[in-house]
């Protein structure tokens, strides 16, 4: 299977986090859902939501050939709430993963447009399809010059349009938590 180079796959060896040369982030799982479990504003500029693991999905393993994630780290329960790594990337975007397994994402630089959560437990759109997925979408086209510290950097290309949020067959929104911006602010690009 040929890579996609319009993304950037990372793993916290359970779930897996796609950052999207376009500037999206997708947060996905086969195993459960996903519940937004806080939000917030970190720096003046910037804004972040904390994913949590949520509902246990009964489904069998992703069939065909796994994607190798660019970046792994492991997690340790035993470790709770503490920071197993951060991922950055030049736009200001940021993903931490957590011991507990949750996943924050966040802009040091822009607001949330959109937290699009959604699932499927069906097989309509293919057996790979199904599991929790969240996709999240920035505001503005701020890039700030200083990047925060990580375990890994990813190289995100000026103003690049992000794709529309749409649903998939057999997918479902979840709304507990959503995050949206005003109608008229345009996503970043």
């Amino acid at each position: 299977m040929a890579s996609n180079p319009k993304r950037v796959v990372l793993s916290n060896g359970i779930d897996w986090v796609t950052v999207f040369l376009d500037g999206r982030v997708k947060v996905a799982s086969r195993s459960h859902l996903w519940d937004v479990v806080d939000s917030g504003r970190h720096t003046a500029m910037g804004q972040y939501v904390t994913l949590g693991v949520g509902r246990d999905l009964d489904l069998e393993p992703r069939s065909g050939a796994p994607t190798v994630p660019a970046f792994e780290t492991r997690l340790d329960q035993e470790l709770g709430d503490t920071l197993a790594a951060t991922v950055a990337a030049t736009n200001g975007t940021f993903v931490e993963f957590v011991h507990d397994g949750s996943i924050r994402v966040g802009n040091d630089n822009r607001d949330i447009a959109e937290t699009f959560n959604t699932g499927r437990e069906s097989l309509e759109g293919g057996p790979s399809g199904r599991g929790g997925t969240v996709m999240i979408t920035f505001l503005g086209t701020y890039r700030s010059a200083r990047v925060r510290e990580h375990d890994f950097l990813v190289d995100i290309p000026d103003k690049e349009r992000p794709a529309a949020n749409r649903l998939l067959p057999g997918e479902f929104v979840i709304k507990e938590g959503k995050i949206a911006a005003p109608r008229n602010t345009p996503a970043s690009w």
